[in-house]
């Protein structure tokens, strides 16, 4: 057993926000993880990604488990249709780059970063825009849990039903993922322009043309911003076309992911003032009518990662979206109100809205220094993903602080706020993997197929080894007994 000895160390989130002590192991194959449920079955057991995530989902746990040496990936076709086996520890980026460095092939969605593991990725619900989640395209599984019966760990496949549909997102609990396969699509180029547009009714009716627009909206401004993306194939393009590409790739690596972030970090040291002067000048400064034709993975993904920050992203059907949005303005509204009263014409709609004294608000608490991010997706077929069991789109809305770890409470308030407001007007639902204000208390009822998933990770993991204080806080599903370690 000294073969697979883990080291005692300290982790930490991307965020910087969730730090815990836990002893790392690093499995070479599927029976080495399993000698390691078999040696901690009376511990918490939890697998890391990138750690791209902002709740605890993976935090607090004895055992960590690295799942980087599960690293393969197999292109095959079954039923006329092209798949990829993935390993649970290859990134999105290494995926894409190993899958278009053989095939022609890519996947038929994407999130806004390619740092996560495939296997992180799906166990949340990460989306891009326009389609349904990367989760909801998962047509096998293959995890390590245990089984019911004699309580030993085993290796489970799953391909159709429930447990498929559970393990599509499982957030960890239906067992340690080993490899998902993948439908992938004939690799495809995507047109984008960026525009403003007058309200958000504009917006939602670019989606029959611009099937995977996302949009923004800035604070202090209320200035909507587009991008209008729909994908194009491969067309035939010249020599013009590729540099234009290009061009806009180095614009969007530099003048957005890099320069816009230093000048949003500077105003913000600066102050409120500067902040709100900084988000009302800035709709100008962006470079607006052009449109680009790149490959799809450089014009949906995003380097947002390149600074360290915090997220919190609700997701609300499309007939309360107006609403929500509108609410989210007024609590911005409120929570910059540092000098002087709330508004008034704040404080009227607010009260058109039965909120004018509802408690939550804190006027003067927090100056909000990001734009707002909208983005659209189908309905997955899952059991618990953020957009499972929905009739229609739902729209994901992300609020960002790049305030450091230590200083984010008051933006913790205002998301509290927003959260909490938002899950009693609009049947909110916060995204698992990000910034979780909620309890079980608060989103249990939101999602029809909650019990069938919670019996499903109780069959799976009977001692509760996959569990920690994150899932007993948003699922009610506690962790073992803690014990000392079986030899």
């Amino acid at each position: 057993m000294e073969k697979i000895g883990g080291v005692a160390q300290r982790e930490v989130n991307f965020g910087g926000n969730v730090p815990w002590q836990t002893r790392r192991y690093r499995p070479s194959d599927e029976a080495e993880l399993l000698q390691i449920l078999q040696r901690h079955s009376r511990e918490t057991i939890r697998a890391l990604g990138s750690k791209h995530s902002w709740s605890d989902i993976a935090a607090g746990a004895a055992v960590s488990l690295d799942m980087s040496s599960f690293d393969q990936m197999t292109p095959f076709t079954a039923g006329g249709r092209s798949f990829v086996r993935v390993g649970a520890g290859v990134t999105i980026q290494a995926l894409l780059d190993r899958l278009h460095a053989s095939t022609d092939q890519t996947l038929p969605t994407l999130g806004a970063i390619k740092k996560q593991t495939i296997s992180g990725a799906i166990s949340t619900g990460t989306h891009g825009s326009g389609r349904e989640s990367i989760s909801h395209f998962v047509s096998k599984v293959r995890l390590a849990a245990y089984d019911s019966s004699t309580l030993q760990p085993t290796i489970h496949e799953y391909s159709t039903g429930p447990e498929l549909k559970a393990a599509r997102c499982g957030l960890g609990c239906m067992g340690i993922i080993v490899s998902v396969d993948l439908p992938t699509v004939p690799k495809y180029k995507v047109a984008e322009t960026l525009r403003s547009h007058a309200g958000l009714s504009d917006i939602l009716r670019l989606y029959s043309e611009q099937p995977l627009t996302m949009f923004m909206w800035i604070p202090y401004a209320w200035r909507w911003i587009a991008f209008e993306r729909r994908p194009v194939g491969q067309p035939t393009t010249g020599p013009l076309t590729y540099l234009k590409a290009l061009a806009m790739r180095g614009y969007n690596a530099i003048g957005q992911d890099v320069i816009f972030h230093l000048l949003l970090l500077l105003n913000r040291a600066l102050g409120a003032w500067a902040v709100k002067g900084f988000l009302r000048r800035s709709p100008r400064a962006m470079l607006k009518g052009i449109e680009r034709v790149d490959e799809a993975e450089h014009v949906l993904t995003l380097g947002h990662h390149y600074f360290r920050h915090e997220e919190m992203e609700l997701f609300v059907a499309e007939p309360r979206l107006e609403e929500a949005a509108e609410i989210i303005r007024c609590v911005i509204e409120v929570f910059a109100a540092s000098r002087g009263p709330v508004p008034e014409n704040v404080q009227r709609r607010l009260g058109e809205m039965g909120l004018g004294s509802e408690p939550l608000l804190k006027p003067g608490r927090y100056v909000h220094h990001y734009p707002i991010i909208f983005r659209r997706i189908l309905p997955d077929d899952t059991l618990i993903s953020m957009t499972a069991s929905v009739a229609g789109p739902i729209y994901s809305i992300s609020l960002f602080t790049y305030d450091p770890p230590g200083k984010r409470q008051p933006f913790y308030d205002l998301c509290h706020a927003v959260a909490h407001i938002l899950r009693r007007r609009v049947d909110a639902r916060p995204h698992w993997g990000k910034h979780f204000p909620l309890g079980f208390g608060d989103i249990g009822a939101l999602y029809p197929e909650m019990e069938t998933f919670r019996g499903l990770c109780r069959r799976n993991d009977p001692n509760g080894v996959f569990r920690n204080d994150y899932t007993r806080r948003v699922l009610q599903l506690e962790p073992g007994n803690q014990s000392a370690p079986q030899r």
